[in-house]
């Protein structure tokens, strides 16, 4: 017998594991489990396997707070026939049925990744069966932000009457349907987040593609007709539903079916009398529910055309379900299109792809960290800048134009969703492009100031944003970001193009183009009374001066000479003094300190082109052409460390600044250092300790 909710297995039929212990979990908190370690278990102690983070109640169905009238009792496939297949033998893996509550949206996904096998086997490894070594544990893949998450659940599925109330195979012996919804399922934290799923993201969670949707009532006819004309030569899956309310697929009198993906296999165009017209060819992955309008098989419009073309176009019908309808009936039928962009690793691995034009991509995994590179949209004009930057290079002999494929996927975790289907802790995300000449390195808030650019994407409040378009040879810089500044979350970068290009992460070298000097006489260090403050006070010191003595120095002329904002601090000294000390004596001469003056002066008077308010702070946006003033330049990620270090609240002091300065010119000097040693082979343990931990 079955289990209906509430109920227990029998302990003599099943074991249930705690997976916590064994999990690999990743930062969003879905866990990857040891398929092989749980198997291995149960076939020892010789029962079936009970996923206990996923077990079959009443919330894993219909969410926390609903029920259902229905008694679902929850079986074991060998419970609810005699001889189970994972996979029937004919493989065809096609006909699937809804059932009273299966997801329509992965239906469609499903019925049109069956045309791509490597894909589906991906997902559903087919290392699985109901035969030897059976004991109730069965695995799924589904991709999340540029991973592939392995899913494992136990093969109870919940029934009504003895017949699966979700997602199900037409024959009744073969369950890896079912079993992948289940695993869909707990992906996504319950069979109710399904509901709220849409057919592209479902597609993406499949094949790992960039996925777009359209709406096709929303966009202008031409410009549907040009993205399926340049997506079909190319590697993206292309299909397109029909979307109702009424959630079970019905079949409609033109012969189509409701909430059914068809995939587009082809495009072309036919002269009549009454001009041209685009036809579109489509795919039913289950051979049936075809098309029986104009342009289907028995229309009586293919007998006007000349058999040259009849010939031509029916040899392009190769497979069962595929029929040919004209482009305004395809918009007119059809409510929605899905574009799934396939990269090159997997259009390698896709035999059934390799007759379409394999993209050329680039990935990249970054984050928007607060006060750092989350500098918002275009219309925070002074802090836009400082978001990450990518350039694209489309050389001028190369072709006319180039498509291109932008995607930007925040981090997220699948299935928490709102009670409206929206994540509140999506941000509000998007990109930006512009065209730049070939010298420009990095986009700057001056050259915002008189360019505009050259497209701007509607930022949206969802996983991921994604625009096709195309560009001319040229050089281009895409600014990924969010739409207000300082939003934090990591993000995945993916860009395709199919012409040659070449595209890197927009960066600098870390360089010191002006060295300190400290040999500047005493008079450049005088008061506006022309004072000179180190003579006054220079028979009260030593010729050696610690950092408590340094301390006196500054506190004494601060003020007077302008060097600092506020009264320095003995851990500036301290560091002021590492900056002249070589030997590591805690000191410095004397004679050092009217440089070391007039460098804090100079320090000052840049910082000062920064300052807010006369307060001696500034945005730490404004760090990087703060130490370009300054004579630095740094790499992204030693500013990202830099700003981790010594900024609070996305402010930089003053004094901030000046450890940041001091910092880049020591580490510089200790790494001159150590190549000089390793030259030598002469660097030991005890001077690599003192070099870094005095720095």
């Amino acid at each position: 017998m079955g289990q209906t909710f509430g109920d227990k297995a029998e302990k003599s039929d099943s074991i249930i594991i705690s997976q916590k212990r064994f999990k690999n979990t990743d930062a969003l908190g879905t866990g990857c489990y040891d398929y092989h370690y749980f198997r291995q278990l149960c076939r020892e102690q010789g029962r079936l396997f009970e996923d206990s983070d996923f077990l079959p109640t009443n919330k894993i169905l219909f969410g926390k707070n609903k029920a259902s009238s229905t008694l679902i009792t929850w079986m074991r496939p060998y419970e609810i026939c005699t001889r189970p297949k994972f996979v029937s033998d004919d493989g065809t893996r096609c006909d699937i049925e809804q059932g009273d509550f299966g997801d329509n949206c992965l239906l469609a996904a499903i019925s049109c990744l069956t045309l791509t096998p490597k894909f589906l086997d991906r997902v559903v490894p087919s290392d699985q069966s109901f035969g030897p070594g059976y004991c109730g544990i069965f695995r799924f893949r589904f991709w999340k932000f540029g991973e592939w998450v392995e899913i494992i659940v136990d093969d109870r599925l919940p029934t009504y009457r003895g017949r699966l109330s979700y997602l199900h195979s037409a024959d009744p012996t073969e369950f890896w349907v079912a079993l992948l919804e289940k695993a869909y399922a707990k992906f996504h934290g319950s069979y109710e987040h399904l509901q709220k799923g849409q057919t592209g993201k479902v597609l993406q969670d499949l094949t790992g593609g960039i996925a777009q949707s359209f709406q096709l009532v929303e966009h202008n006819q031409h410009v549907v007709y040009q993205m399926v004309n340049s997506s079909v030569p190319r590697s993206t899956l292309l299909a397109v539903s029909i979307q109702t309310d009424h959630r079970n697929s019905m079949r409609l009198r033109n012969g189509l079916c409701t909430h059914h993906a068809y995939s587009v296999t082809g495009i072309a165009r036919v002269r009549t009398h009454n001009g041209d017209i685009p036809l579109v060819r489509l795919r039913n992955p289950c051979g049936k529910g075809e098309w029986n309008g104009t342009w289907s098989d028995r229309s009586w419009e293919w007998d006007k055309l000349p058999e040259r073309d009849k010939e031509m176009l029916s040899m392009r019908i190769r497979n069962d379900g595929e029929f040919w309808m004209s482009f305004d009936d395809f918009l007119k039928n059809f409510t929605h299109l899905y574009l799934i962009h396939i990269g090159p690793d997997d259009w390698m691995q896709e035999t059934s792809l390799h007759n379409k034009r394999p993209w050329r991509a680039v990935l990249a995994r970054r984050r928007w960290r607060s006060g750092f590179n989350a500098g918002g949209g275009p219309f925070y004009i002074e802090t836009t800048a400082m978001n990450p930057q990518f350039h694209i290079h489309i050389p001028k002999n190369g072709a006319k134009k180039c498509h291109v494929v932008v995607s930007v996927t925040q981090q997220y975790t699948p299935g928490q969703m709102t009670e409206n289907g929206k994540n509140n802790s999506f941000h509000s995300i998007g990109f930006t492009v512009y065209e730049v000449p070939p010298n420009i390195i990095r986009v700057t808030t001056q050259f915002l100031l008189t360019h505009q650019p050259l497209d701007v994407t509607t930022h949206s409040v969802s996983r991921e944003t994604v625009t096709f378009f195309t560009l001319p040879p040229g050089d281009f810089v895409i600014v990924p970001c969010t739409e207000n500044p300082n939003c934090e979350t990591r993000f995945l970068l993916r860009i395709l193009t199919d012409e040659q290009s070449n595209i890197w992460e927009v960066n600098e070298d870390n360089l010191i183009y002006r060295e300190l000097n400290f040999s500047k006489p005493g008079e450049l260090i005088t008061t506006k009374n022309g004072h000179n403050i180190i003579t006054r006070i220079m028979h009260k010191l030593p010729g050696e001066l610690d950092a408590e003595s340094l301390l006196k120095i500054l506190t004494a002329c601060w003020r007077p000479l302008h060097i600092l904002a506020e009264k320095p601090t003995l851990d500036l000294c301290r560091h002021l003094v590492m900056l002249r000390d070589p030997h590591i004596s805690g000191k410095i001469a004397f004679k050092e300190i009217p440089g070391l003056l007039y460098t804090l002066q100079f320090w000052r008077a840049v910082f000062l082109k920064f300052e807010q308010h006369h307060r001696g702070r500034t945005s730490s946006f404004h760090l990087r052409p703060l130490l370009w003033e300054a004579g630095v330049t740094v790499s992204n990620k030693v500013l990202e460390s830099l700003i981790i270090r010594f900024v609070k609240k996305s402010v930089v002091t003053l004094e901030d600044f000046l450890l940041t300065l001091v910092k880049l010119y020591l580490a510089h000097e200790r790494y001159k250092t150590i190549e000089r040693k390793m030259r030598e082979n002469s660097l030991s343990l005890e001077e690599m300790i003192l070099m870094t931990v005095y720095s």
